[in-house]
């Protein structure tokens, strides 16, 4: 399969489609699920299809290991390419990672000040705007609704789409009238899509919480295969 193939026909296609043709500029989403669910794989496969239209993506990281973020973009891509056959992966890849750039914080206490004034003079240095900001590890524990407004207008200066990653609570699963799980129902109104990542039996269901200014959306068609990391077409 060629690369335009395999963007026509990735299943990220069905995940615009029930997002109302996705998050959008100058917008915060997040998804949710207990530590080692999948958040990770799954913003790597959002931010991945943008790679390949030649979109480029920031990956904030405040994983402990620096290398966490890279292994999981490979194994992702290297997933999809055995998937469907992709022709000339491994130049495909090489040219993918060239529209990515990725910054590590260590420690969760680093303010949310310190994390723009970096990512600006980081972007500014490499004359690199991204479409798509993905925000992983980030501690939803610790913030205000203030932090969380100063992220929302980052995202409209930025003119980005920023994308989280949310632990909810392994222990004690707290979901508010709307369904959406501790801690990020203190925030929902500054999210325009909510999905949370449930393991049922052999796969991972995508549930869709809000779907901008909806908190009724329709069921996304698609599953996160535990095995392989990757998003599939789900008919059940």
């Amino acid at each position: 399969m060629l690369k335009s193939e395999l963007i026509e026909r990735s299943p990220i296609r069905i995940f615009e489609k029930s997002i109302h043709g996705g998050l959008g500029r100058g917008n915060l989403g997040v998804v949710t699920a207990r530590k080692g669910v999948g958040k990770t794989a799954c913003l790597a496969h959002i931010a991945i299809d943008k790679m390949l239209r030649g979109k480029k993506v920031l990956h904030i990281s405040f994983h402990d290991d620096p290398h966490h973020v890279e292994s999981w973009y490979r194994l992702v891509f290297d997933e999809l390419a055995r998937t469907y056959h992709l022709e000339q992966a491994s130049d495909i890849f090489q040219e993918l990672i060239q529209h990515r750039l990725i910054i590590h914080f260590r420690g969760k206490s680093v303010s949310f000040e310190k994390i723009q004034s970096s990512i600006r003079n980081i972007e500014g240095g490499a004359h690199f705007s991204p479409e798509v900001i993905i925000v992983d590890g980030y501690d939803f524990e610790h913030i205000t609704k203030a932090t969380m407004a100063g992220w929302k207008q980052f995202a409209v200066d930025q003119d980005s789409a920023i994308w989280f990653a949310a632990v909810m609570h392994r222990e004690n699963l707290q979901l508010d009238a709307q369904g959406v799980p501790a801690p990020v129902n203190l925030f929902t109104d500054f999210f325009a899509v909510i999905i949370m990542l449930n393991p049922v039996h052999d796969y991972i269901d995508m549930q869709l919480l809000k779907d901008h200014d909806s908190m009724e959306p329709e069921r996304i068609r698609l599953k996160l295969d535990p095995k392989t990391m990757l998003l599939q077409n789900h008919r059940v």
